[in-house]
């Protein structure tokens, strides 16, 4: 199960720099050549020179996601390599969602109130997603500001949007249609970064996936590899990662 003391995803993250990284782990670079290869690449787009300056903390997310994953994102990561190469640009985001869902259960929570709040409402406000995440992570001095970060790069992303009312947040125009490949693959991101198996009606209807247009048949999870399933004492499928 991964770590959820820590917040970790506290930079806004552009899509760009996710391609960039990911790239790089597709051919197999080793993670200290590519984090050099970063260090030149942001420069100019984030300050500093040390670890713990703009930059720095901004390779420290972007590692996380694709180069040095918690252990039990290791799977994932394999998954998601391998998604990548048959995933058209257009569709890419998608993979970087998994794998950030994967890694950073602070991200996941954010996602998941966001989308419970879009499917109530039809709109989410910063204030709201802040008043569900204090619940869990308490009352941090650095809670709004990662907050903010994680639904700044969700607009970068071009999947949420400024809403017409003040300070509200709604979902992309259209969502994004994935084909069994990803659909399995987001729905391995949330097995992974909740650490718990879910019922099948909950997984695929999950609210952190809410930019996208899941499609997945009992049968699918049944045949992959990836997944157990077990019919529950109401008739219902429970899902884990096998």
């Amino acid at each position: 199960m991964l770590e959820r003391g820590r917040i970790g995803f506290d930079r806004t993250i552009s899509a760009e720099w996710l391609d960039a990284v990911a790239a790089r782990a597709t051919h197999g670079e080793p993670p200290e050549v590519t984090r050099k290869f970063l260090w030149e690449f942001l420069d100019g787009a984030e300050t500093g020179s040390t670890n713990n300056s703009n930059r720095g903390k901004t390779i420290t997310v972007l590692a996380r996601i694709w180069l040095s994953v918690p252990k039990p994102a290791e799977a994932l990561k394999k998954a998601a390599l391998n998604c990548l190469a048959s995933t058209p640009g257009e569709k890419r985001i998608a993979v970087h969602w998994a794998m950030v869902i994967g890694t950073h259960p602070f991200f996941l929570d954010v996602a998941t109130h966001t989308g419970k709040l879009l499917k109530l409402h039809g709109y989410a406000s910063r204030s709201q997603i802040k008043r569900h995440m204090m619940e869990v992570w308490g009352d941090r001095s650095t809670l709004e500001r990662a907050i903010q970060h994680v639904l700044r790069s969700m607009l970068q992303w071009g999947l949420l949007r400024v809403g017409q009312q003040r300070g509200a947040l709604v979902g992309p125009v259209q969502c994004i249609y994935t084909d069994n490949d990803l659909s399995e693959l987001l729905v391995h991101s949330i097995l992974v970064g909740s650490g718990n198996g879910l019922q099948l009606a909950r997984l695929v209807n999950h609210p952190a996936l809410f930019p996208f247009s899941i499609h997945l048949t009992t049968q699918d999870l049944a045949t992959s590899r990836t997944f157990r399933l077990e019919r529950q004492g109401d008739q219902s499928e429970h899902v884990e990662l096998a």
